[in-house]
């Protein structure tokens, strides 16, 4: 059974209480002024409670809607575990805009002088059965339209709610980034996906490479195709964004439309990818050996 929620509807507010007198008094006294006083803060609080919702409305309509779909729902542990944790209190929904929020702004200049993905609808769905991986994203049946499928494997972990922040961080990273329509290499759009959620699990700040993670080759188009580990990929881009800053978004504006080898070295600023690729790789294989 299928249990489906949408960010932009609201709840409707309790009617004010109010209260009837059976006859007239003149005059006023300390219980009817303390009256009078809760009645008023009754009227303030629900005025605020009605600002909140006109301003939430006005922001949600500038963003996306969202489904919740619990297809493990039932008597399954993952079913019940997903519903009351992240169905029942809204907090998939909150989750899914938090994370989408650090993603966009991880991948797109402040300024609104420059194209972004046009996202008009995000499902977060919880499988019946297992997956081959935690998580997959994949597009839906109209444009601008993209679905996280989640496997329930997450729910039965130890910690699954970080779990399933890394789930849903991937799937708004992976959304909101641009693939060179379809053409860029899947080492590479894996690696930058991962390098956005390793800067959130980090609160932000750049991620170290994995102890113990291979070191990337340069192949003759990318270092990002010599390893297909996406953590190694990661490293790489922010040793890049590191020398020069903000070039994971420009990355990210180049493969908008397409994509080209000499893609890399553009939002590197004319850089030879292959030069910082070795450098990298120096500093890297001196890093491990004075470890």
């Amino acid at each position: 059974m299928e249990e489906t929620q949408n960010h932009h509807f609201l709840r409707p507010l309790h009617p004010p209480t109010t209260a009837y007198s059976d006859g007239y008094t003149t005059g006023t006294t300390p219980e009817s002024r303390n009256d009078f006083n809760n009645f008023s803060f009754r009227l303030v609080f629900i005025a605020c409670i009605a600002l909140v919702s006109v301003w939430a409305t006005y922001e949600a309509s500038k963003g996306f809607s969202i489904t919740i779909i619990n297809e493990a729902a039932g008597d399954t542990f993952a079913g019940k575990r997903f519903h009351l944790f992240y169905v029942s209190n809204d907090q998939a929904i909150r989750l899914i805009l938090e994370r989408s929020e650090f993603a966009e702004n991880t991948l797109y200049p402040p300024s609104d002088h420059h194209p972004k993905k046009t996202i008009n609808h995000v499902t977060l769905r919880l499988s019946s059965r297992n997956l081959s991986r935690p998580a997959t994203t994949v597009s839906g049946e109209r444009d601008s339209e993209f679905v996280i499928h989640l496997s329930p494997s997450i729910m039965h972990e130890k910690n699954f709610k970080h779990s399933m922040f890394l789930a849903v961080q991937r799937g708004m990273a992976r959304i909101w980034l641009w693939d060179g329509q379809g053409n860029a290499p899947v080492t590479l759009i894996n690696g930058v996906v991962d390098y956005i959620s390793s800067l959130a699990v980090n609160g932000g700040a750049p991620a170290a490479a994995a102890a113990g993670a291979e070191l990337p080759e340069y192949s003759g188009s990318g270092c990002w195709k010599g390893t297909s580990d996406p953590r190694t990929v990661a490293g790489f881009l922010n040793y890049c964004e590191g020398k020069r800053e903000g070039f994971v978004r420009r990355l990210n504006q180049e493969m908008k439309n397409n994509w080209h080898e000499n893609m890399v070295d553009d939002a590197l600023g004319g850089m030879p990818a292959k030069t910082l690729c070795n450098s990298y790789h120096s500093s890297r294989r001196f890093s491990t050996s004075s470890i």
